[in-house]
């Protein structure tokens, strides 16, 4: 039992031993300016008032109260830096602090008292019958003094403390809720992806299906082709960040694929090294090829061109069609539903995508914020 009681007490040493040797750790310039400078200050405009109502400045009594505050003040502050590590600010228990303040200014005092009366001799603003009287009126009045102004003090800083600590959590919080909006949009953008996919290569797969009826060797090498596009195109579709170069190649690609059964064939892609590394969302410029294709399903040959380029902070991307593939821009255009609801929730309402008839043309004018896939990656 006596052996048990020992370890109790080791630990119970040790654990204290550690609180106080955190707690110096923990003293930092600032705590010692602040400090010193915010017990300095009360100390002048007590002396002020001292002296305003006793209409002499007397020096003994002034450096009296700038000890006092000093020795109060860096007592207290040690006191409460322990009082840290016992009550972390989840906890919010006052009793430490009552106690760190109590004790901090019970020694702050004892201290200041010794020296200033026992070692330096100082004469004091009170004075009282014999000296082990002034002593003690000396001890109560610093005491009381320093207890009320360390006191409020103290309040302060662990409200502060306490309100850091509040609103550490609820960032916290926000980047956890930020997180799970960050996952659920990516699990809308697969899904919208989801639901172009599969459209492209049952279209293409219905075209390779009917070919074989009439010319099965065609047939056969479009489906090869078919197969080493989808081997390249899928990886870069399931990535949700891709740039410009790859996205128009991917649509040649595509438009090779299906060689003359696309009626569509793309012409001068005017793009500059910059624009080619542009970030870009990926399956958007193919749904709108797409469209031109189902356009041209009777069978004509139409050049499409690809233009990007930037325009301050704005890239712009324009499909011109030699037909009426993006004469018509309605809101219930279920081909267009799908591109409209990744650019909005990818860039909200920072992206534009307009179809318009122009002079014996049509066109698709894509606009969204300029970003390099590096920084985008970053």
């Amino acid at each position: 039992m006596i052996a048990n009681f020992s370890t109790t007490i080791r630990s119970a040493l040790s654990a204290s031993a550690s609180c106080v040797a955190a707690a110096w750790r923990s003293i930092t310039p600032k705590h010692l300016v602040y400090t010193s400078a915010f017990g300095l200050l009360w100390a002048v405009l007590v002396i002020l008032l001292a002296t305003g109502f006793l209409t002499e400045f007397a020096l003994q009594p002034s450096l009296n109260a700038i000890l006092s505050m000093q020795f109060n003040g860096f007592a207290v502050l040690f006191a409460v830096l322990i009082a840290d590590q016992v009550s972390p600010p989840a906890r919010r228990r006052y009793w430490p602090y009552a106690v760190a303040v109590t004790a901090g200014v019970l020694l702050g005092t004892l201290l200041v008292s010794v020296l200033s009366q026992r070692v330096l001799g100082l004469e004091v603003g009170y004075r009282a019958s014999g000296s082990d009287e002034q002593f003690r009126a000396f001890f109560f009045r610093h005491v009381t003094h320093a207890f009320v102004v360390f006191g409020m003090v103290t309040c302060v800083y662990v409200s502060h403390r306490w309100a850091a600590h509040r609103t550490r959590v609820l960032r916290a919080i926000q980047l956890d809720h930020a997180e799970m909006e960050k996952r659920l949009l990516e699990s809308r953008l697969a899904a919208m992806q989801a639901q172009v996919e599969p459209g492209f290569l049952r279209q293409t797969l219905e075209r390779v299906e009917l070919m074989y009826e009439n010319d099965a060797r065609t047939a056969d090498h479009m489906l090869r082709d078919l197969i080493t596009y989808l081997r390249a195109a899928i990886p870069r579709i399931r990535q949700p960040v891709s740039t410009v170069g790859r996205e128009i190649e991917l649509a040649e690609a595509y438009v090779n694929t299906l060689g003359g059964t696309s009626g569509i064939r793309l012409t001068n892609a005017h793009r500059s090294r910059i624009v080619d590394g542009a970030k870009f969302p990926s399956m958007i410029l193919l749904p709108l090829l797409n469209r031109a294709r189902v356009s041209h399903a009777d069978g004509a040959r139409e050049s499409l061109e690809i233009d990007a380029g930037v325009r301050g902070d704005r890239l712009c991307l324009t499909i011109r069609d030699h037909g009426d593939a993006f004469a018509s821009d309605r809101a219930d255009d279920v081909a267009l539903i799908p591109i409209r609801e990744r650019l909005s929730a990818l860039y909200a309402d920072r992206a534009r995508l307009e179809l318009k008839a122009t002079a014996g043309a049509s066109e698709a004018v894509l606009e969204i914020p300029y970003e390099t896939a590096s920084a985008a990656s970053a």
